[in-house]
């Protein structure tokens, strides 16, 4: 197909352009929802939502509804017409679009099981939110937020980020999960090592992009979850500033404890990063809040916060587990005023070493509960 045509279907007037080639037909326009870029691409109001158009490619328009199909591929997409008299079929994916926890009748049961069968056939439930716009995006025009993205100040970030810069390779490079928020700004959800290697060239000006509309910041980090917990782990950390993000209530609640306490959540993983007051444990104390409660996680967070003002706590996570074990298995006649003054007989870096040598986290855990709890008892008795 090259060349503008207008064939017949059933009697409908099927309308066809090949995107580039002028002139341009005076119906195209009523459909674009944005001016051409100077790379020939334009934005335009497609089934089953905005579809960024490029040149090479296809537009077809029936009785008002518009699709964008490849070269290779508008022929048999004409020829469907002919068998549903509204085509399902679409640009960039299946389905008609939704928003996102829009419920149907069958989206009751549990996401991601089998319905049921139909002639031997597994029925599966509806797929949740709305189709995205495939686009190439200036590099300039994208961003992240640090609210849940991963942290990038750590050595495996930067070797990664300088390898993918070194030895960049369009057939690794898939398509950057991007939000266009309603303010037009377009910010990255999964992708963030591959635009920050590329910011470093200067001959790859734009990136392959899926562009979703999200809800909300909330639905961004669950988003965000999902996609790195499918594809590979995630820190602890990160997992814990993007459920924060998310309105997580566990999350929310460890915010709320560190705080009361006068501490404050790390935002890297490496602890020669960290200033006086952060701590990085968060999975500790979700742990210790379901097993002992939050008074007692509260209290030992307060002990760790005053008995080490200004200090580093590189080896809080174990201090502050022994704390809790000095708190949720009291010797008889516990003095709380006693374990301050204990733990105040060494700075954080010297009963971090108690733990030195030690591997595993219960196993340093134990070591400190013992150093604690001996310092405790060796303390005179007024």
């Amino acid at each position: 197909m090259t060349r503008n045509s207008d064939p017949s279907v059933n009697g409908k007037i099927v309308r066809v352009w090949k995107c580039g080639e002028l002139p341009m037909p005076d119906w195209v326009p009523r459909h674009m929802a944005s001016g051409i870029e100077a790379n020939g691409t334009f934005e335009i109001d497609a089934e089953p939502g905005h579809v960024r158009a490029h040149p090479g490619q296809i537009v077809i328009e029936r009785c008002g509804t518009v699709w964008v199909r490849p070269v290779d591929e508008a022929d048999e997409f004409i020829e469907s017409l002919e068998i549903h008299e509204r085509p399902v079929i679409s640009s960039i994916g299946p389905g008609k679009a939704r928003q996102f926890g829009q419920a149907g009748r069958s989206s009751r049961r549990k996401p991601g099981r089998i319905a049921g069968k139909k002639g031997g056939r597994p029925i599966y439930l509806p797929p949740s939110g709305s189709p995205p716009s495939i686009e190439w995006i200036h590099r300039n025009m994208l961003s992240v937020d640090a609210a849940y993205q991963r942290s990038t100040d750590n050595e495996t970030s930067r070797k990664l980020i300088a390898s993918i810069a070194a030895r960049f390779d369009w057939r690794l490079c898939a398509p950057l999960v991007v939000s266009r928020r309603a303010d037009d700004r377009l910010v990255i959800i999964d992708g963030q090592h591959r635009w920050m290697a590329v910011c470093r060239r200067d001959d790859i000006p734009h990136l392959p992009c899926c562009v979703f509309k999200y809800a909300n910041i909330e639905e961004e980090a669950r988003m965000f979850i999902v996609a790195n917990r499918a594809r590979k782990p995630i820190s602890r950390l990160d997992d814990y500033y993007a459920a924060l993000a998310a309105a997580d209530e566990d999350a929310q609640e460890i915010r709320e404890l560190v705080d009361s306490a006068g501490l404050r959540i790390a935002r890297s993983t490496a602890a020669t990063a960290w200033k006086p007051g952060e701590i990085a444990f968060t999975s500790a104390i979700a742990a210790a809040i379901r097993r002992h409660g939050a008074a007692i996680v509260s209290a030992a967070l307060t002990n760790l916060a005053d008995a080490f003002p200004n200090q580093k706590l590189a080896h809080g996570g174990a201090i502050f587990g022994g704390i809790v074990r000095m708190m949720s298995q009291p010797e008889a006649g516990f003095d709380p005023d006693r374990l301050m003054t204990a733990l105040q007989t060494r700075t954080a870096d010297q009963w971090g070493a108690f733990a030195a040598g030690v591997h595993g986290g219960d196993r340093r855990v134990t070591a400190l509960h013992e150093a604690i709890r001996d310092s405790y008892r060796n303390l005179p008795w007024a």
